[in-house]
């Protein structure tokens, strides 16, 4: 058996990424082209359709993002009219999310969101997988200078 180069390893890494990359950003192209949506846009509505109305804590909880970060995609959604804030009936201090009927409309022709998608993936793997995952991503980091760049989504500027 032939032994595997690391010149072969790393052109298989990048071909890796590169594939990751791009279905991203055809993903997110077709969203926004089609729904007049941005990727982020539809994960927020998607995650408000599958669990039901919510807090923006909640939400942004089940998007692993920080509520600071929501909330601009949320207004967007609410100004577009997908999404109503009403006063949560068990705590009225509280806003409760959900679509409306033309959110609901989009998410029944919807594609699953890219990112939700590569959050179901990387919850269903193993803890020690996710850490090999997670080291080696942190290095690809490193090695582009790329620690303290804030990019909550991909391909979007929300």
């Amino acid at each position: 058996m032939a032994t595997v180069t690391k010149a072969h390893l790393i052109q298989d890494c990048m071909q890796s990424l590169r594939r990751i990359v791009k279905v991203l950003e055809t993903y997110s192209e077709g969203v926004e082209r089609r729904f007049d949506l941005t990727g982020p846009q539809l994960w927020a509505l998607w995650e408000l359709g599958r669990h039901g109305p919510c807090a923006l804590k909640d939400l942004a909880q089940k998007m692993k993002l920080d509520p600071s970060t929501v909330v601009g995609v949320v207004d967007r959604l609410v100004v577009k009219g997908l999404v109503v804030r009403n006063p949560d009936p068990s705590d009225r201090r509280r806003i409760s999310l959900l679509p409306t009927a033309k959110g609901q409309e989009i998410l029944a022709a919807a594609p699953h969101p890219a990112q939700g998608h590569l959050l179901v993936g990387l919850e269903k793997m193993d803890r020690k997988t996710v850490e090999n995952l997670h080291g080696s991503l942190k290095v690809l980091v490193g090695v582009l200078e790329a620690e303290n760049l804030e990019v909550p989504f991909f391909f979007a500027e929300e």
